[in-house]
């Protein structure tokens, strides 16, 4: 497993790189906008969901450029985005430029992410661990750069674009220089329909299910950024106290991640069950944390939710891509990114009208439940087509 992960370490690293790139700009943007931009907090939102949607559109286009055009060229068209973006950013992050090139990025965002993901869906059928490795090194990564964020932040915004504009580069580089093209057989169409067509057809509840999942999934996650807060300084805690729960949960899971692997085996199986594990974690999360005052009660929570995250969202892409075939691993794993996206997009609105409806109590109950069902119905869940037979 560790020569395999050697193997991989450079397209591993520029999957890093590209978290790492979010993680420095994304924390500052309301502020940034709010603050020094001098708009609105409405404004700011709506910046945000413009710079999501166009995420999701490039995800989308780049994950079917990646499987009927050229993967690398792929990356490429996504770099051609982002980069002329975070450079203009850096010089002159002033409004509305600032929307319009953070949008620009946002859509070079997608399809260079989904680029990434294909070739990591792709390698993967030599390498089982191939997306656990890139979600620790995406968390480390992520750990980070955000606290880079601050710091850089404080200093000039210019150089929170300056560097991300730097770790682009250094992936583009890596891209260009390291990662040998995929070259998918095209030439007979009819083939490659019948073959796509059969396999993924089958395991259409299956997709169904997982992208159900991964929405409540995010739904629940995006109360821990944003209701949760307002939760625990209603309980007397400190916006301190809330932001080292995401430094704690940063440390858990570089730290914990390596020693779960060992537990569990990379059958469709384990697979399974190590994933509805990690829902039925991420439930107990929200339960745990019902009528809490204490400190402590909230680490807790965020702990149970960390180990979830590491069992559910870790699995869930080796789950869908057992579902792909080589003509269609990176739209496969851009269907479950989109499903994520509408559940981070959705999230703070659906638990703020619970929370308006009943009360934070209840609201946690309510995602503890969802999360309950979402397990069951996930034990439904069989192999692809050829591990039936």
């Amino acid at each position: 497993m560790e020569y395999k992960m050697k193997k991989n370490i450079l397209l591993l690293s520029a999957s890093m790189f590209v978290n790492m790139g979010i993680g420095l700009i994304m924390p500052i943007t309301t502020l940034y906008i709010h603050k020094d931009l001098g708009k609105s907090l409405v404004t700011s939102s709506y910046v945000l969901m413009a710079f999501s949607i166009l995420m999701v559109i490039g995800n989308l286009l780049g994950a079917q450029l990646f499987d009927r055009w050229n993967p690398k060229l792929t990356s490429y068209l996504g770099e051609l985005f982002i980069l002329p973006s975070l450079l203009l950013l850096t010089f002159f992050p002033i409004w509305p430029l600032y929307v319009l090139l953070l949008v620009s990025y946002g859509f070079g965002l997608g399809v260079l992410n989904s680029s990434i993901n294909g070739y990591i869906a792709y390698k993967q059928k030599g390498d089982r661990n191939l997306f656990t490795n890139a979600y620790w090194l995406a968390n480390l990564g992520m750990g980070v750069s955000t606290f880079l964020s601050g710091m850089f932040f404080s200093l000039s915004i210019k150089l929170v674009f300056l560097g991300a504009f730097l770790l682009f580069l250094l992936t583009l580089f890596i891209i260009a220089g390291f990662i040998p093209n995929i070259h998918i057989e095209h030439r007979n169409q009819q083939v490659k329909k019948r073959v796509t067509n059969r396999k993924t057809g089958s395991s259409l509840f299956n997709l169904i299910t997982l992208c159900l999942i991964l929405i409540i999934v995010w739904i629940g996650y995006e109360q821990w950024n944003s209701n949760i807060s307002v939760y625990m300084l209603s309980k007397n805690n400190s916006v301190q106290q809330y932001s080292i729960l995401f430094t704690i949960s940063t440390i858990e899971i570089v730290a914990l991640q390596p020693v779960l692997n060992r537990f569990f085996k990379n059958t469709f199986t384990n697979e399974k069950y190590r994933m509805l594990l990690g829902v039925l974690l991420f439930g107990i999360s929200y339960l745990s944390i019902v009528g809490a005052e204490a400190y402590w009660r909230f680490v807790l929570g965020i702990t149970l939710l960390s180990i979830g995250d590491m069992l559910a969202l870790t699995t869930t892409p080796a789950l869908l891509n057992r579902f792909a075939t080589d003509y269609n691993r990176a739209s496969i794993q851009s269907i479950g990114g989109t499903a994520a996206s509408l559940g981070r997009a959705v999230g703070p609105l659906v638990g703020g009208a619970m929370i308006t409806v009943t009360n934070f109590a209840m609201t946690f109950i309510l995602m503890f439940v969802l999360h309950f069902l979402a397990t069951v119905v996930g034990f439904f869940l069989r192999g692809p087509h050829e591990e039936m037979h």
